[in-house]
Parts: C-alpha cells; sequence; structure tokens
C-alpha cells in the first residue's frame, strides 16, 4: 500500500472521529461508507499492520478494524494483541486498548464463532466485553510473582516490599532470614525486592515447582498462578 492511500485512510478516520464528536453522524457515516469502500481487498495481514503503522491507540486505527470487520461479515470479534486479547465488537475492543498501555500491537482478528452460542445459554449480556491476559502480559506477571512469593514464603514479605524502599526493606528482613529466602529462591534478596516490584518469570518458574495447596486455592479462586492457564475471561 502507498503512502498515500495510508495517509488517506489515517484522516478518514480521524475525520470520522471528530465528525462524531460534534454531532454531525451523517457526515460521519458518509466518509465510514467510503472507508470501507477503501479497504474492500484489504487482507487480514495488511489491516493488521496498518493498525500498527497508525498506532492502536489512534481513533483511526479503532475505525479501520471496524470497517475491515464489517467487510468481511464479523460482527463479535476476538481481538489478540501481543500481550492480551479481548472478545467483543471491534469498536468496544479498540476503544477499551486505548487505555491500557501494556497491551502492546494488534496481533490478529477474527471471528467469534461461540457467539451465538452464548447468547443461546444467557443471553445477550453474555456478549459483553471479555477480555485475558497472556503469560507475557507484565502486569499478570507481577501479580504471579507476587502471588507465588505469598504462597511459598508468606504475605507479610510481599506487603513490606511493597511499602518501603529497596534498603529498607532488605533491613526489615534482617540477614539471617534473607539467608533463607536466598536459599529457596535461589536470588539475593535485593533483587527478590525488584520482583515483586516488576514481576520475574524465572522466579515463577522456580517457585511454582515448589507444591503447595494453597496454590490450587489460588487457582480456584482465579488468581493468577505459576503455571495456571487462564481459562476464565474478566468482564471489563
Amino acid at each position: 500500500m502507498h503512502q498515500e492511500q495510508i495517509n488517506e485512510i489515517t484522516t478518514y478516520g480521524g475525520l470520522i472521529h471528530a465528525h462524531l464528536k460534534f454531532g454531525n453522524y451523517s457526515a460521519a457515516k458518509n466518509l465510514y461508507a467510503d472507508l470501507r469502500f477503501m479497504i474492500e481487498d484489504m487482507s487480514h495481514g495488511e489491516m493488521v499492520a496498518l493498525v500498527n503503522q497508525i498506532g492502536v491507540t489512534h481513533p483511526s486505527a479503532g475505525w479501520l478494524a471496524k470497517g475491515w470487520c464489517e467487510n468481511n461479515g464479523i460482527k463479535n470479534s476476538v481481538v489478540e494483541f501481543e500481550t492480551a486479547g479481548c472478545i467483543a465488537s471491534p469498536g468496544e475492543t479498540f476503544g477499551y486498548r486505548r487505555s491500557k498501555k501494556t497491551w502492546g500491537n494488534l496481533v490478529s482478528i477474527s471471528n467469534d464463532i461461540h457467539a451465538a452460542a452464548r447468547v443461546s445459554a444467557g443471553g445477550v449480556e453474555s456478549l459483553r466485553m471479555k477480555f485475558w491476559l497472556k503469560d507475557n502480559n507484565p502486569i499478570r506477571l507481577k501479580q504471579t510473582t507476587r502471588n507465588e512469593l505469598k504462597i511459598i514464603l508468606g504475605s507479610q514479605l510481599v506487603n513490606s516490599a511493597m511499602q518501603s524502599k529497596k534498603d529498607t526493606f532488605i533491613e526489615e528482613v534482617g540477614k539471617h532470614e534473607a539467608a533463607r529466602i536466598e536459599r529457596i529462591t535461589g536470588m539475593p534478596i535485593g533483587n527478590i525486592w525488584r520482583a515483586i516490584k516488576n514481576g520475574n518469570q524465572s522466579l515463577v518458574d522456580r517457585l511454582g515447582r515448589i507444591p503447595s495447596n494453597n496454590r490450587e486455592q489460588m487457582r480456584r479462586r482465579g488468581m493468577f498462578v505459576a503455571d495456571n492457564p487462564q481459562l476464565d475471561l474478566f468482564a471489563a
């Protein structure tokens, strides 16, 4: 696709957003129809690449994705980003994505083939947007790291790190307890403080090999723990 075409599509998306903002619905509708015509022959790969080039949080990206979905008969979509995914209409998904800084670029959009079955089982409410976080999502990794440390070493350690600066945390833990923690985790106590703040996959993997009934209890409650395939979706 030529840069002129990319610029035109981006401009159309921005104009649609602006017209809707000021209540010019007829103009927005006409522009959207033109946008759909412009991308009529666009492949899935081209659409994904263009959305990411425009920027997934740009209003034009959402209109581009919505138009592509309508051109391809997709009403309820499964939208996958680098570290998360959504099941909803394309418009809802991209609107919600604007506030999620850790989700990354668009990976794919596909038809939600289970939408009809969910409506049959639970009514229209079952189509309310839901999302999931992948293993590589920074927020999920932080929560999993903290939960695993709570399981193996107790909540007090995690709470102390969350509330204290590094030097204060190390001083409060003490040399004897720090040595015990380092034997269990294989990490210096200072690195444990950093892992609690930011998450650490290697620590999660190590702690996850230690059996614990508490882990299973957390898993049943829908909390993030090691080797926990996320089966439940979160309502937005």
